[in-house]
């Protein structure tokens, strides 16, 4: 009795490549149908020898794996222990405070209360300040002409005490000179100058050499390929002597004018100025 394993498994190529049985070559019958327990299949040797010459196949490598090949692959730049910066949104969640007996939250509408009302009020006694000053200003500049060393203040007497009109020795800085061209004519440029911002405080470069300074600059940034990375902030504002010499070469109506166009900051103190 002829005995079929059954861990013998089907193999249509090695099928496909038997003679028929009608042939000659044909093998006798039940001969090549009984195999070893151990072999699981007999390929014939032209399928063996395929085999062996079929190349080998690997994953594709990933295409961040090693450095950047000249084929493609960018060569970035490695930035330590920096991390960038992630995106929270525009309002964060907080938790909240456990309010048990709600004395907080009486608390805090109190202060959302008092503080729409300062905002008002602030703003309020900003304009006010501002509204004296303004009337202040002419006998400031009347009072002084012709002087040199002049006080800082104006004292503004009340029923409620002393307010002080102070003028500091602080101007709105302009974009050009156009408006104070046609006031001060050929004294423009005594009395105001070009100043400029370039990483530096253009204040402290001397006149004379700074066209050349700044020549050089854009230069050096060119030859580099970044000239675009140069970033200038211009303006117009008075001299250092200006605060203390106008009022000896400019009468009050010229320095109302010049206020019109560039006014001079000043404060309003009332603390301390009792009774």
């Amino acid at each position: 009795m002829n005995t079929i394993h059954t861990n013998a498994r089907f193999n249509p190529a090695a099928l496909a490549s038997r003679p028929s049985p009608g042939s000659r070559l044909a093998p006798p019958p039940n001969l090549g149908l009984e195999l070893p327990p151990c072999q699981a299949e007999v390929r014939p040797p032209c399928q063996t020898a395929i085999a062996e010459c079929q190349p080998e196949i690997r994953p594709p490598t990933p295409a961040n794996a090693g450095s950047a090949t000249k084929s493609g692959g960018l060569k970035k730049l490695n930035f330590g222990s920096m991390t960038a910066k992630k995106d929270e949104g525009s309002k964060k969640s907080y938790p909240v405070f456990t309010d048990a007996d709600g004395r907080a939250a009486a608390l805090a509408a109190t202060i959302i209360e008092q503080q729409a009302q300062f905002d008002a009020l602030d703003g309020s006694l900003k304009t006010n300040k501002a509204e004296l000053k303004f009337m202040v200003a002419p006998e400031y500049f009347r009072t002084n002409s012709g002087k040199h060393e002049v006080p800082s203040s104006m004292a503004v007497k009340s029923s409620q005490g002393e307010v002080l009109v102070t003028f500091q020795n602080r101007y709105k800085t302009l974009p050009d000179e156009s408006g104070i061209l046609p006031i001060l004519g050929d004294r423009t440029e005594k009395w105001f100058r070009q100043a400029f911002e370039l990483k530096v405080d253009g204040d402290l470069i001397p006149a004379d050499s700074a066209q050349e300074l700044l020549d050089e600059v854009q230069k050096l940034f060119a030859r580099y390929h970044c000239a675009d990375a140069l970033e200038v902030k211009s303006c117009i504002k008075p001299t250092a002597e200006f605060h203390a010499g106008r009022h000896l070469d400019l009468n009050p109506q010229e320095n109302l004018l010049v206020e019109e166009v560039c006014p001079i900051t000043a404060t309003v103190k009332t603390k301390g100025r009792g009774k």
